[in-house]
């Protein structure tokens, strides 16, 4: 009965789309479902399953029938033509001498002009209720629709069983079993559902001292400068950053982010607003008057206090700590039973009152979270692009396996990229780290050269200048670590006779470090699950990634775009954060007779920093859509007028970069990672590995070829390097402003 009366529906719906379309506006997007629903004759969405519902030995069996799922994303696609001429005009909006430059859309315009045509999406709509689903919200933007129903509808319209997952270490989650299915017909309208499993992008912060101490904590509450075993420990607070990345000048010509909003989205609140300005009133901002905080839950339910309140505190607090009168929104909703809060977070908010900037910390990798996820993330930074929104996102805590929080700290699955960080529409920003302690270890510079030996009364501040920085690696496999004469003056990491397998070096048998890489799985679906291979292909570069040396000829979407500090302690520096809920294990932040507070690393501090250094700029010139296009073009006229050396980042003469450099080009270290057997005795792009004893991560299975090294221009552990902010916002084009 269902086949013959969709029959029915879909052919008047079809005619009258036909007579409609003489009517429509010549750039008005087409229908693409042309022929009638018939629910036997079925395709299905390839990759979509993740990949512990694969193994059996995890399976639990299905879930009631009665089990309610009250937000499901399907996400819808456009016809080819229609994403052709939206990609077109996104490239014209960017262009200084079109006619369509910085004319960004509302998201009515976008959904008018670019959704899926509306007789599309009433199909798709009643389709939906036909099976007994209910719709919450059509999205504006004409690309998803937010629905809900039970398990038992979920088998039945989707020809796919929802079951309990136990993992191996007793995590228990919930997932489709295999990749759902729909009617053909529907095919060229439905891209998938994101999703119908609960493992959700993870946070990129590290709540952790130095690794090589204390691994087992993974806390760490540090002084501002402080001998620990030995070492000294700097601080990294809102007015060092400051001064390493020349922030200070724009502040005092009044380039404060005031008028800007930089939205931060998250799955958790903060418990105590208050903290926001603890962060402020104890680090120096507080004389920043017209900054200000808020949370909002936008068209969503209130997530409260999960485990990821730190990520929210630091998140707000370093967007603040480089734009400190810009507008703070924490934009949070609840995870639902199969959808992330972060995705709710992301398209309510674009949907309702798009902000200037978003900063996303959290993220998964591609082979791990699905095509449709995928689809769904890229299409979120695609639709912020277009309403001018500048979509920050923090690369990765993990090297070249962005997979390698899903089996430990070491790698087992390969090489892999970040899901949501391998967009064309997003700004990526990975992890640097101090030269200072290497300089000091190996070439006998001062750190009195860097940093003062107290700290500012009232800023906490210590830096004195820019500090020359390498890649944020923690792991054994970093070559700079293991060669120092400090750790034993290694030739290498792997086998038998390698740092990572003596003593002082298992202590570093951790995968933690910046990450960055190529797309490698941005669509497809891998016949290993988990690892890069079967039919995955990774997402093309974008037309403005090239002009700078080193950018691989490798036609993929290379990570990240440029970095920032954001290391937690292993070459002695790391950052500062104020969360004060005991609950999700706070501390009070205060910093009267040098204090405990909380520190940290990882790109979650580095991409709302970021974030908060183009605020400055959009207060001057507006909304600037993706960075991306400004940021490659000013590299390559850097590398074209001044050269490689002019501002060499990684001189082990102590030598800073040229006054006049807006990209400090960091050309010494690596991010390579250790990597191991899985618990099948299997290891992929692992160079190096046997029977207990650790590898690299490697391009290559023969040789030595770390993934990834930083060198002279763009590479795959830094991007572009770290940012001059005052010479950044000086050479911004001015445009038609």
């Amino acid at each position: 009965m269902r086949s013959y009366a969709s029959i029915l529906f879909l052919s008047s719906v079809v005619f009258c789309s036909l007579a409609a379309l003489a009517e429509d506006p010549a750039d008005s997007p087409k229908p693409v479902i042309t022929g009638p629903i018939d629910e036997s004759q079925l395709v299905t969405l390839a990759g979509n399953t993740t990949p512990a519902a694969l193994r059996a030995q995890n399976d639990r069996g299905p879930v009631a029938d009665t089990l309610a799922f009250d937000h499901l994303l399907l996400t819808l696609k456009r016809a080819s033509e229609t994403e052709a001429r939206l990609e077109k005009l996104i490239d014209e909006m960017h262009r200084q001498d079109s006619p369509e430059f910085h004319r960004w859309l509302t998201p009515r315009q976008l959904g008018e002009r670019f959704g899926l045509a509306p007789q599309d999406r009433e199909t798709i709509q009643r389709w939906l209720e036909s099976h007994g689903f209910s719709v919450n919200r059509v999205y504006q933007n004409g690309l998803a629709i937010d629905f809900a129903g039970t398990a038992a509808q979920i088998r039945e319209a989707f020809h796919t069983e929802v079951h309990s997952l136990v993992l191996p270490n007793g995590e228990k989650h919930i997932a489709n079993i295999r990749d759902p299915q729909i009617p053909a017909a529907l095919a060229p309208a439905i891209e998938g559902i994101a999703s119908l499993h609960d493992f959700f992008p993870k946070s990129r912060a590290l709540q952790l001292g130095p690794v090589s101490y204390d691994p087992a904590t993974r806390k760490w509450h540090p002084h501002f400068n402080i001998k620990y075993q030995g070492q000294t420990f700097h601080t990294v607070t809102p007015y060092d950053f400051a001064t390493i990345y020349n922030v200070l000048p724009l502040w005092q010509r009044g380039f404060t982010g005031k008028g800007v909003t930089i939205a931060l989205v998250e799955d958790s609140n903060l418990a105590h607003e208050s903290d926001w300005d603890a962060f402020r009133n104890t680090f120096g901002l507080k004389d920043f008057k017209d900054g200000n905080f808020k949370q909002i839950y936008p068209n969503c339910t209130n997530p409260g206090q999960n485990g990821d309140e730190i990520e929210s505190a630091l998140d707000v607090e370093w967007a603040s700590a480089s734009a400190p009168d810009a507008n703070i929104e924490l934009s949070a909703c609840a995870n639902s039973r199969t959808v992330s809060g972060l995705d709710l977070a992301i398209l309510n908010l674009l949907d309702l009152e798009p902000p200037d900037i978003i900063s996303d910390s959290y993220g998964l990798c591609e082979t791990i979270t699905g095509q449709t996820e995928i689809a769904l993330e890229n299409r979120e930074a695609q639709i912020a692009t277009a309403l001018g929104v500048t979509f920050f996102i923090a690369q990765g805590d993990t090297g070249a396996d962005e997979c390698a929080p899903v089996e430990g700290f070491t790698s087992h699955l390969g090489i892999n990229s970040g899901d949501n960080t391998a967009s064309a529409y997003a700004v990526d920003v990975g992890g640097t780290d101090f030269m200072a302690q290497y300089n000091k270890d190996v070439y006998g510079i001062p750190l009195s050269d860097y940093w003062s030996p107290t700290n500012d009364p009232q800023t906490k501040a210590s830096a004195l200048s820019y500090i020359t920085e390498i890649p944020w690696n923690d792991g054994c496999t970093s070559q700079l670590l293991y060669s120092d004469p400090v750790f034993g003056g290694y030739t290498h990491s792997y086998g038998p006779t390698g740092f990572c397998n003596s003593k002082l070096g298992r202590e570093f048998k951790y995968a933690v470090s910046g990450s960055g890489g190529p797309s490698t799985c941005f669509t497809g679906k891998p016949s290993i699950p988990g690892v890069v291979s079967g039919t995955c292909k990774g997402n093309p570069k974008p037309s403005w990634q090239t002009g700078v040396p080193g950018i691989p000829n490798d036609g993929l979407r290379d990570q990240p775009d440029l970095s920032l500090f954001a290391a937690n302690g292993v070459w002695g520096s790391f950052l500062v954060e104020c969360m004060s809920d005991k609950n999700q294990g706070g501390a009070p932040c205060t910093a009267k007779n040098d204090a405990l507070l909380e520190g940290g690393g990882g790109t979650s501090f580095a991409s709302p920093a970021m974030a908060g250094i183009q605020a400055l700029i959009d207060q001057k010139y507006g909304k600037q859509g993706n960075a991306n296009y400004v940021y490659y073009a000013l590299a390559a006229n850097q590398f074209t007028k001044q050269g490689a050396k002019a501002c060499d980042a990684s001189q082990t003469t102590g030598k800073l970069p040229a006054p006049s450099c807006i990209f400090n080009d960091v050309t010494l270290g690596d991010m390579d990672i250790p990597c191991g057997q899985n618990s099948k005795g299997v290891s992929y792009d692992c160079y190096g590995d046997g029977i207990k004893i650790i590898g690299e991560l490697s391009t290559s299975t023969s040789a030595s070829e770390p993934a990834y090294p930083a060198t002279v221009g763009y590479d795959l552990a830094t991007g572009l390097g770290s940012v001059n902010a005052t010479r950044l916002f000086d050479a911004w084009p001015h445009g038609n402003q």
